[in-house]
């Protein structure tokens, strides 16, 4: 059913010696930078790292955040020659969404909150447009959970103030994002849905212009889950994955359609890719010319791996799924971007014992590798 990948090098990018986690890239130069999140001191803190056009790191590991509070999920930007993050904080009184800007070895420029005191502002997302950046973020004040965002000057200045874009639930775990043809922000989650069973989550796109924000359910409420969409835009086609138990298990999704065919809902037009008796989550998505790269992690060999395909800008399959890791570890939580007439992926070696929680035993380090 899988093909092999044998023929590239997978390059290890971090050396934390302790939990190395969730991994964001972006083309950056003659290469690309890394985020992730780290915990080699202790406490889980930000760092990058650039590497070249065939993942070979040309820099060291830099570290970006050093304070008390506890920092998560980077989302990195490359935004003219500097390097643009958004991640979350947690203390004891909550968490807050942060955005910084610094230059690429590791110079702070500005770090501010883009979340609200109180609102415990998580998952943050971040778009670079020329030189202005748009965030959007998970907020809960108490009442409701949102999906807020606004516009920020490179240097920090605000463009909008800050925007509630659309309803989202306690088990909106995250966001993802990108860029229409005409420089509008469209946000993709899940979130509970009225009529659902025991609150099951559905699809949702936020398409944010200048008349405001405009929300649409992507999938049906069918009493089956539907969860951690990823979306990638071209000049006038959506790719769109996420992982769906309407057949009864874990499987990964793609659709690739119009733009004006999102909004009609992606169900009829959503090809299936994986047939596992594991599951398969953490798919992730982007464009290469008038290609479409697909990347997951199934676990039907008893542990993760992740694996690749490619499609045609109709979700046709190029070549079957290609494993990527035969290892020990678990391998996880993967991202991809564009790289020449390929694509790079990153994703985190997880060797922590199983059943314990990350900092109380074991590692995992964050790698990539480049397929032409």
């Amino acid at each position: 059913m899988f093909a092999a990948c044998d023929e590239m090098p997978q390059r290890s990018i971090s050396t934390s010696g302790g939990v190395a986690y969730e991994a964001s890239l972006d083309a950056f130069r003659d290469g690309f930078v890394v985020a992730w999140h780290d915990m080699r001191d202790g406490n889980p803190e930000i760092y990058i790292r650039v590497v070249g056009d065939q993942g070979v790191p040309v820099g060291p590991e830099r570290r970006l955040t050093d304070d008390p509070q506890r920092s998560f999920e980077p989302d990195v930007e490359v935004v003219g020659n500097d390097i643009a993050l958004a991640w979350y904080e947690v203390t004891e009184a909550g968490s807050l969404a942060k955005l910084g800007v610094w230059v690429s070895d590791g110079t702070p420029r500005w770090v501010q909150t883009v979340s609200a005191t109180g609102g415990n502002g998580r998952n943050p997302v971040l778009l670079a447009s020329g030189r202005k950046m748009f965030c959007a973020w998970i907020e809960h004040d108490g009442r409701e959970s949102a999906v807020w965002g606004r516009w920020i000057d490179l240097d920090g200045s605000a463009l909008t103030p800050p925007q509630r874009l659309a309803p989202a639930g306690e088990t909106t775990w995250n966001l993802n994002a990108a860029l229409d043809a005409g420089g509008n922000p469209w946000v993709v989650f899940d979130a509970p849905v009225a009529g659902g069973l025991d609150g099951t989550a559905e699809l949702f796109l936020v398409r944010v212009d200048d008349d405001g924000s405009h929300v649409e359910q992507l999938t049906e409420t069918d009493g089956a889950v539907s969860a951690y969409p990823d979306i990638a835009l071209g000049p006038d086609r959506a790719a769109l994955t996420w992982f769906d138990e309407r057949d009864g298990n874990r499987e990964v999704y793609l659709a690739a359609v119009g733009y004006d065919e999102v909004r009609a809902g992606i169900d009829l037009r959503a090809t299936r890719v994986t047939r596992t008796p594991g599951e398969s989550v953490g798919a992730h998505v982007a464009w290469s010319g008038d290609q479409i790269g697909l990347v997951w992690s199934d676990n039907t060999e008893g542990r993760h791996e992740v694996y690749f395909q490619r499609f045609t800008a109709a979700a046709t399959a190029v070549h079957a799924p290609q494993r990527l890791t035969i290892n020990s570890a678990a391998s996880l939580i993967p991202a991809i971007e564009p790289a020449g007439a390929g694509f790079a992926l990153v994703w985190n070696e997880d060797i922590v014992e199983e059943g314990r929680p990350h900092g109380e035993g074991g590692h995992s380090e964050v790698v990539l590798t480049v397929v032409p």
